[in-house]
């Protein structure tokens, strides 16, 4: 139950910082707030597909939930190890969530901070508590549990 939390509670804070991204767009072009959601909705199935289809843990052990469930909706995959082409569909919707609103962040110094606090925060839980949780061998991420005898 822990590492449930500890993944919705990474995906809201994600989730909070594409929100600060978007009232920052929004809040000088409408046109490009659009595009920036557009963004957004584009690449969370890219990622979705692109890794969380692939792993082993999605539809029982998902410590995310969402993602894994989300999963059942898109193109079955087979479970088998990272291609750079699925890696490529994680890192480029990331670097366009991430990278997108920077210009309109910049001239919004306290959302700038929400942004970047949110994003920090969500990917350290990710990796210290989520990941550690994963069995998904295949995964990038994934880090040999400790026997305790080190």
């Amino acid at each position: 139950m822990a590492g449930r939390f500890h993944g919705v509670f990474s995906l809201l804070l994600i989730f909070g910082s594409l929100v600060a991204g978007v009232i920052s767009v929004f809040d000088e072009s409408w046109a490009m707030g659009t595009v920036y959601i557009a963004i957004i909705l584009f690449s969370m199935p890219m990622i979705t597909y692109s890794f969380c289809s692939k792993c082993m843990c999605r539809i029982d052990s998902c410590g995310h939930v969402l993602p894994g469930r989300l999963t059942k909706l898109l193109p079955a995959r087979k479970q088998v190890g990272y291609t750079a082409l699925d890696i490529l569909g994680l890192v480029v919707p990331m670097m366009l969530l991430l990278g997108f609103p920077q210009f309109w962040l910049w001239k919004n110094t306290p959302l700038l901070i929400v942004f970047w606090v949110l994003v920090l925060i969500g990917l350290t839980e990710v990796k210290l508590f989520v990941c550690a949780k994963c069995t998904n061998e295949r995964c990038p991420m994934y880090t040999q549990p400790s026997d305790g005898m080190n």
